[in-house]
């Protein structure tokens, strides 16, 4: 096998130079200005803010304000008021323990005694299952004359000899949101 000449060897190598020249001068050269600005400091991630009410834990979702200081809340129903959480658009979230404990076959029997009057959009109820405890679910819009309507989310779920009510109640614009806000609180959710 014969080689290639020198000055074959030296067009082809120059050739290689050449492209690389080419790609070379294609792509913008990186350059790097040193600051004397000092840089921005990291911006913090927030964080939920935990809450521990009797029997449970869960976290507050950011933006919303634990208001279970204040009875006035939460003034309708029986039980014991355990925790309530108000989202920035003024949906309100409770959670209670009910006057007496309510039997696991009956706690769909009893969300519809909670439905108030002229509710309408009342969904049946649906399982529901909150850090392993298994409960029931519905959906329906409270209307009162005089009153802007409300859409509400309520379950119940027995734990540790207490049937726990947690509760929803928003503007119908505000629901996606609130309910997402509320499906923080219950991921979070922790029996004690």
């Amino acid at each position: 096998m014969a080689l290639p000449s020198v000055r074959t060897r030296a067009l082809i190598g120059a050739g290689c130079v050449a492209t690389l020249l080419l790609a070379a001068c294609g792509s913008p050269a990186a350059t790097v200005t040193p600051s004397s600005a000092a840089s921005a400091p990291a911006t913090a991630t927030p964080e939920a803010t935990p809450f521990a009410g009797s029997g449970f834990r869960t976290n507050i979702p950011e933006g919303w304000q634990d208001q279970t200081a204040s009875q006035s809340a939460a003034s309708a129903g029986g039980g014991t008021l355990l925790m309530v959480l108000a989202a920035p658009d003024h949906g309100v979230v409770i959670a209670r323990t009910t006057p007496q404990p309510v039997a696991d076959d009956q706690l769909g029997q009893y969300l519809g005694t909670v439905i108030p009057a002229g509710a309408t959009g009342i969904s049946q109820a649906e399982p529901v299952d909150i850090d392993g405890v298994s409960g029931v679910m519905i959906t329906f819009t409270g209307s009162t004359p005089g009153v802007v309507p409300r859409e509400n989310q309520d379950m119940v779920v027995n734990q540790s000899g207490n049937t726990y009510e947690i509760a929803l109640t928003t503007l119908p614009s505000d629901f996606p949101t609130d309910s997402a806000g509320l499906q923080e609180i219950l991921n979070s959710w922790t029996w004690a």
